[in-house]
């Protein structure tokens, strides 16, 4: 593979500059963070090529040295992890608790602001298992990727660093273990041999010259020494004692200082071996005086900002002013503290097709995919232990959650991934940006292909913003169903109070709506060429010749089983798949865009993109009820095409042998058009929609609604990944809909949209608090049949929409 230095690749140019000001402009205070999340503790700076650093720890018996704990893997059947607080700047803490090694640790990260990202310490601490008699060794390490030098020095009660690097300047490192560690003990005679001498040390480490490429492989390096180390000492144990001594772990595998006094270093290992209580603090200064951290001060601001974060807590969500319990409002705690210690930093080339793929077998020469200018993302990811990346579809999600937390935070996620935007207006529905994320995903899913969209999620957040700025600046919106069924005077008839991002939390509301202007006319841009794009690309083949919104639309990427690019994977759709097909989800989703992208030209004052938007906008929820609405059934449908029945080769044109059809399945695709508010509160349709959701036979259960009727051929079939398991996501959007759209309009299906917006957020709020306490996990999916948790855990990506589900900000 060559690298693709062609921007248009993937990184328009224009896009390139405006997020030339990611490691320039953004706050000082979000520089640093524990943005490496497929860790269990790791921090880097939002730089490319910069400092590294992570947690290791592995027991010392027979087996567990070779296990060591380092990226998070479902192997590792830790029984807890995840953030109990973390407030996305300069708070987090968090518990990991491994049964298999006999070990708990606690973390606890903060920082102070101040030069280049200011500084920052954590403080680990914990215990043994009491049968744990080998003990733990605990390793930290620094790693740095990019030009600059560093020195370790290792003494009697801690480690010292110091280094400098682009970007970050002088700095100063301190690994300090507490003077109360114990070492586990040591037959007396072991401790006699000479060459022995590093062992007991409170501290100890080791030096390493790395491939600045290969510091991600930290892991691997570590072990290849500490096994180099190891086999040495068998040899000085054997000489002395004899071969059939006692070989104890916490000897055998103790750092011996090796290589600190060598220049060229670039990957340092610190350690300690530890039974009992233990803790130790890990302090990184930059060379700011005024960001100097002491070891005394780490506990007073963990407890302020601790306290800190609970009032703030409270203030966002206010979970115990709804009644909720001091556990469930620990889980929402924990939910939303996992989701922001899930944020990362990527940088790296990715793999991309130059070319669209081919569909259903049609000949066309597809170059090789070529890895892409390295570029950097700014992103949450769903599960760190399984999907610890970007996901496009994923994103819009879990934004509803961040910004509610931090809607500046929110924004430079929202930023970072349109500067991923290609001049056409295309973003990769997954990023898997360099070597460290390519190790974890199979080859055939790394590559990206410019023609396979995903639903534009990200468009969540923006209207949120939207809909907050119009409350403040009191415009009116424009007359259609689509727009949340406001009134002449731009107030919502739901008498539901506009739930907005965290902006409207401080005090200069003045301050906040330009600061919301500005950052809405920033978006335009993208969400018009986002809207662009499907028109341009996701187009189906009906009607040719016909407007788009007769026409219909199409997934690209479509195989037998799956529709990825839908994110809805393996839910039923037509067999086989043809070019014919029309996909009623999809055409949902780019009316959808139609209606933010006019919200955002009616705040902008573009009253001429407001017209044509307008008209674009009415014809596509006409087009929608007439390509996709199926009166038989009384359910929107997919469309395909299908030899005609009374057709005849030799008396009929070749033309007009095929047939629209209706492709029927119940299930969450049915729901798209009512949850992105595309279903007027007065429609039949409603009706309809709304007693499929409550058919217990349907989509009900007391779980959740699930993916997939349970009446359905394909229910639970094959992969079964959404062919009937309950997610939150879409749980999620069903009761936002309802609540802000249904469910205090006067209408024919008022009662029955407020019975089952109640019951459902009561299902959902039960089921999954039960399994939490159950397992102490958010999972992927629910069982319809069980509500049991199922699939990857921790999965804090769009499960902790349970949070605003609680709060009822929708």
């Amino acid at each position: 593979m060559r690298i693709v230095d062609t921007l248009t690749v993937f990184v328009a140019a224009s896009a390139a500059t405006v997020l030339a000001s990611d490691t320039k402009q953004h706050d000082s205070d979000l520089l640093w963070g524990t943005y490496r999340p497929n860790l269990y503790f790791g921090t880097r700076p939002r730089l490319p090529d910069s400092l590294l650093s992570g947690l290791m720890w592995f027991g010392l018996d027979q087996t567990n040295w070779q296990n060591i704990r380092h990226s998070c893997e479902l192997g590792d059947n830790l029984s807890e992890y995840g953030y109990q607080r973390h407030n996305g700047r300069d708070f987090g803490e968090q518990m990991l608790r491994d049964n298999d090694h006999g070990v708990e640790i606690k973390s606890e990260f903060i920082k102070v602001a101040g030069k280049n990202g200011g500084s920052w310490a954590v403080r680990f601490s914990g215990k043994t298992a009491e049968d744990n008699v080998e003990g733990v060794a605990l390793v930290y390490y620094f790693g740095l990727e990019g030009n600059g030098t560093m020195a370790m020095n290792v003494g009697k009660g801690s480690a010292k660093i110091v280094g400098k690097a682009d970007d970050l300047g002088l700095f100063s490192i301190r690994v300090v273990p507490s003077a109360k560690n114990k070492f586990p003990v040591i037959a007396q005679q072991l401790q006699k041999i000479p060459e022995l001498s590093s062992v007991g040390k409170k501290i100890s480490g080791i030096a390493v010259k790395a491939p600045k490429t290969d510091v991600w492989k930290a892991k691997d390096i570590f072990m290849r020494e500490m096994f180099t180390s190891a086999r040495k000492r068998v040899g000085f144990i054997s000489k002395h004692v004899g071969a059939d001594s006692e070989m104890a772990g916490s000897v055998l595998f103790a750092l011996d200082n090796d290589g600190l006094k060598k220049r060229d270093r670039n990957l340092f290992f610190t350690q300690m071996v530890v039974r009992g209580e233990f803790s130790f603090d890990v302090i990184y200064e930059c060379e700011d005086k005024n960001a100097s951290i002491s070891r005394n001060d780490i506990s007073t601001l963990v407890k302020n900002r601790r306290s800190e974060f609970d009032h703030r807590f409270e203030a966002t969500f206010g979970l115990r002013n709804k009644g909720f319990s001091d556990k469930q409002v620990e889980m929402a705690r924990d939910a939303v503290s996992s989701l922001i210690g899930g944020i990362g930093y990527f940088h790296g080339s990715g793999l991309v097709s130059m070319d669209p793929k081919p569909e259903y077998g049609i000949n066309q020469d597809v170059s090789e995919p070529e890895l892409s200018t390295p570029y950097s993302l700014f992103a949450t990811t769903p599960s760190r232990p399984f999907f610890p990346r970007g996901f496009l579809w994923d994103e819009g999600f879990h934004q509803l959650v961040l910004g509610q937390w931090d809607s500046k935070i929110c924004m430079e996620i929202i930023r970072s991934w349109f500067s991923t935007m290609d001049a056409d207006g295309w973003m990769a529905r997954e990023q898997i940006l360099g070597s460290e994320a390519r190790s974890k995903v199979p080859l055939e899913f790394q590559v990206q292909y410019p023609n396979f969209a995903n639903p534009p999620t990200l468009l969540f957040a923006i209207e949120k913003i939207a809909d907050v700025q119009k409350t403040l600046s009191h415009t009116k919106s424009p007359k259609h169903r689509a727009f949340d069924m406001q009134d002449e005077d731009g107030e919502n008839e739901c008498g539901k109070d506009i739930d907005g991002f965290d902006l409207l939390q401080d005090n200069d509301q003045s301050e906040n709506t330009d600061s919301m202007q500005e950052s809405l006319e920033e978006m335009v841009g993208y969400t018009q060429r986002l809207l662009k794009y499907f028109l341009a690309t996701q187009f189906g083949n009906g009607a040719a010749g016909k407007p788009m919104a007769e026409r219909g639309y199409r997934w690209r990427g479509r195989t037998m089983d799956h529709t990825l690019t839908s994110g809805l994977d393996d839910y039923p759709r037509a067999r086989p798949p043809s070019t014919g097909e029309l996909h009623v989800d999809l055409y949902a989703w780019v009316t959808y865009m139609i209606s933010v992208n006019a919200k955002l030209a009616l705040l902008s004052n573009d009253s001429e993109t407001l017209s044509e938007l307008e008209t674009q906008l009415e014809t596509h929820l006409e087009g929608l009820d007439q390509v996709h609405w199926n009166e038989q059934e009384h359910m929107y449908c997919d469309v395909t095409t299908q030899v005609r029945d009374d057709y005849d080769e030799l008396e009929d044109d070749e033309d007009s042998a095929y047939e629209r059809a209706f492709v029927c399945h119940r299930g969450y695709i049915s729901l798209l058009p009512m949850v992105l508010g595309l279903v007027p509160s007065d429609s039949d349709k409603l009706g309809h929609i709304l007693n499929m959701i409550e058919d217990p036979d349907e989509l009900w259960t007391e779980y959740g609604l699930r993916s997939l009727s349970k009446s359905d051929q394909y229910y639970g079939q094959g992969e079964n990944y959404w062919r009937g398991p309950i997610w939150l996501n879409i749980n999620y959007l069903v009761l936002s809909s309802l609540y802000r759209n249904y469910v205090s309009v006067e209408g024919p299906h008022q009662d029955q949209a407020q019975r089952i917006y109640s019951r459902l957020r009561e299902n959902l709020i039960d089921n999954v608090f039960a399994q939490y306490e159950s397992s102490h996990f958010f999972w992927e999916q629910y069982n319809p049949e069980t509500g049991a948790g199922q699939r990857t855990h921790p999965f804090t990506g769009w499960t902790t929409l349970i949070v605003p589900i609680m709060a009822e900000k929708y």
